[in-house]
């Protein structure tokens, strides 16, 4: 149920990111300096409005800079809430507290530069629709299609009656001479042994199963109808007329301006120190202890060496003809999809017709997984092979010191830091690196255990570092420090202790 409730809470996350990309109205709800209310990003609005639950409203503008973010886990991992701190341009500072995935896309969001503010649309888009509503929408298609599939493609037959019983109001019909029978519902105080009643025998996954043609569309009616009506009212009258009302309530308030202790009497020079303080990281994993863990595992990790890489077309340190399908195809769902094929085609655990349902089910889950993956990799290819081919200017490239970091040879991250700042600078980014062979036998090509690098940002994710005159081809996205710090705080803690190991044999 955790991993359920987590995979809800990041595709809700996932609709609000998108409608807000598309300039649709989306409402988060979050807390304000510890106030409870909503932010609401509205196209029927000047720009986003905090409106607490007493009807209060708040301006707050964009342009500013995302200084960090702190997790408080409530209960179980999927309930994370993120504290992002936000500088406004003016120079407060605001504390807001949002699920873990909406803190990443209003820290990024909320940095932007506003853009003009274009004419409404003759017909405005419709608010982002609430996820109840759309899991009953989900369910009604769902039974939608089953109905359909059930009465497009199962067998419509007149069964006899072999048996009745009345306590269950249930009879036992048999069609296809006796060959087949099953259970349906029927009119016990009208029925006899021998009658005949139409039934439908069910297709795949269903075989041998049937179902009557008189209760069975009530039921089914009922299954599909509510959630249906409840999501189209949700979606489309509820929540609009919601929406609207807390619009209205933030004109008729009049949005005020950020009260002065929201900044805690914080003068600027502490604003510029917070911004390398990062509460949910220890000392540890600050720039001096990952790269004396880098340079500990340089000297001692035993195994074959790291030599300089390769240069490969492009000055890459991998060919990009073997980039695009490494990255297309990382994915291991393509085992549990073989195992499904060969268990519906051979059944070696003795499922019977069960093995359709239980290995036809992991095999579409498989199929869905492998299809999204080179769906949202294949969007990396173009962009990750632009900005790495491309001799772009000065400005496309920012310098920023690294610190390389591997649990085996070849699956190694970059660690990005700021240029500027001494030991204590907290990381920025991390950036999974593909492997590269070496010059020597044995070996694996990768760049020094600390440095400094030119960082490209190629928009779509991934991060491109040329170090040396070497451009590392990224393994998928990179992990922004202050967007996910708990993913951060994980994964620097599992690659830097792989590293310190005890000096000599092991």
């Amino acid at each position: 149920m955790p991993l359920v409730v987590a995979g809800l809470a990041r595709w809700a996350a996932a609709r609000r990111r998108h409608a807000l990309a598309v300039g649709r109205a989306v409402h988060f709800r979050c807390r304000l300096d510890g106030r409870r209310g909503r932010l609401l990003i509205d196209p029927r609005l000047d720009g986003p409005v905090f409106i607490d639950r007493s009807g209060n409203a708040v301006a707050l503008p964009r342009g500013g800079e995302a200084l960090g973010a702190t997790v408080s886990t409530v209960g179980q991992p999927p309930f994370e809430k993120v504290s992002l701190r936000y500088r406004t341009p003016q120079g407060r500072v605001v504390r807001l507290g949002l699920a873990t995935h909406d803190a990443r896309t209003l820290g990024a969001w909320l940095s932007e530069e506003a853009g003009p503010v274009s004419a409404p649309a003759r017909w405005p888009l419709l608010p982002t629709a609430p996820s109840w509503a759309v899991f009953a929408l989900a369910a009604a298609l769902f039974v939608g299609l089953a109905t359909a599939d059930f009465a497009v493609f199962g067998k419509h037959t007149d069964a006899e009656v072999v048996r009745v019983d009345r306590a269950e109001d249930d009879c036992t019909v048999a069609w296809d001479g006796g060959v087949e029978q099953a259970g349906v519902d029927c009119d016990a105080a009208d029925i006899r042994p021998g009658d005949r009643v139409p039934v439908v025998a069910l297709p795949w996954p269903f075989l041998g199963e049937a179902v009557d043609t008189v209760t069975t569309p009530l039921v089914v009616a009922v299954l599909g109808g509510v959630p249906g009506l409840l999501g189209l009212t949700g979606a489309l009258v509820v929540n609009p007329l919601l929406c609207a009302r807390r619009v209205r309530r933030a004109r008729r308030a009049g949005p005020g301006v950020l009260p002065t202790t929201v900044a805690d009497g914080e003068t600027e020079e502490q604003d510029e120190e917070d911004t390398e303080e990062w509460s949910a990281l220890g000392d540890d994993l600050r720039y001096a202890g990952l790269a004396a863990a880098a340079r500990h595992a340089d000297r001692h990790r035993p195994g074959p060496r790291v030599t300089p890489p390769r240069r490969g077309p492009g000055r890459t340190s991998v060919s990009p003809w073997r980039w695009v399908p490494e990255t297309l195809l990382g994915t291991a769902a393509w085992y549990p999809l073989l195992v499904s094929c060969g268990a519906v085609l051979d059944d070696h655990f003795h499922l019977g017709h069960w093995r359709f349902l239980v290995f036809g089910t992991i095999g579409i889950l498989s199929l869905a997984r492998i299809g999204w993956v080179v769906t949202d990799r294949s969007a990396l290819c173009g962009p990750v092979l632009r900005a790495a081919r491309a001799d772009a200017g000065k400005d496309a490239w920012q310098p920023m010191r690294y610190v390389c970091l591997s649990r085996e040879p070849r699956e190694m991250t970059l660690v990005l830091f700021r240029p500027e700042g001494g030991d204590v600078t907290a990381p920025r980014f991390l950036q999974p690196i593909s492997p590269s062979r070496g010059t020597g036998r044995r070996t694996v090509g990768g760049p020094a255990p600390v440095g400094e690098a030119l960082v490209r940002d190629t928009g779509a994710g991934p991060l491109i570092c040329e170090i040396d005159g070497v451009r590392y081809l990224p393994s998928r996205r990179a992990t922004e420090a202050a967007a996910d710090p708990a993913l951060t705080r994980a994964e620097l803690r599992h690659l830097a202790e792989s590293h310190l190991r005890p000096v000599g044999r092991t």
